[in-house]
């Protein structure tokens, strides 16, 4: 039984060992036409890089998944978030000022530089903008031959004033502290006030 376990276990290490090649390469499909890129972009625009951050610990070292390889092994790593002051759009609905989340460059994500100027294409993933180094992302200075199929583009959309969402916020807060009191009203009348 010990035998045909550590042989399982053999071809389980091998098994995964093998597939790493294929799971951990960042292979992009060969040089793809201006719009095929948008095509399958949910989002195109340019703009220049005005801030960068890290968003968060992404780690996963197994991951499992229904199609092969069935196992992947991944490494620990920080996804950063690049905010974009937005001069030309594309495709899509974007603000002045917007952001696009992305891995390091050694896992096929995109390293933008900040104060330098792009064209960036992204898709939409959980609510925001993901992008990475297949997306065909490219320095404007560089992308002379997707501006000249793109033709002008559009310009942004202003960003939506933050008053809006205090004023919401407002709102909200002021009609939980009138459920809570009026909770507490209808309790008092109920059970009428307790002496300790």
């Amino acid at each position: 039984m010990s035998k045909r376990v550590a042989k399982n276990f053999g071809l389980i290490v091998v098994w995964i060992g093998l597939s790493q090649s294929a799971a951990l390469a960042c292979t992009c499909v060969g040089p793809v036409s201006p719009n095929e890129k948008l095509r399958s972009a949910d989002v195109v625009f340019a703009g220049e890089v005005i801030a960068e951050s890290k968003v968060g610990w992404w780690s996963s070292w197994i991951k499992f998944k229904w199609s092969p390889p069935f196992i992947e092994r991944t490494d620990a790593f920080y996804q950063s978030r690049t905010v974009f002051e937005v001069t030309t759009v594309w495709k899509g609905d974007i603000f002045a000022k917007t952001s696009v989340v992305s891995g390091p460059p050694s896992t096929c994500g995109y390293g933008f530089r900040p104060g330098e100027e792009y064209i960036v294409y992204a898709g939409r993933f959980e609510g925001g903008m993901r992008t990475g180094a297949c997306w065909g992302n490219n320095k404007l200075s560089r992308a002379g031959e997707d501006l000249a199929a793109f033709g002008a583009g559009k310009p942004p959309a202003p960003n939506p004033s933050p008053q809006g969402a205090y004023i919401g916020r407002l709102i909200a807060v002021l009609m939980m502290l009138s459920l809570l009191g009026w909770a507490a009203l209808l309790a008092r009348r109920k059970y009428g006030v307790q002496k300790s």
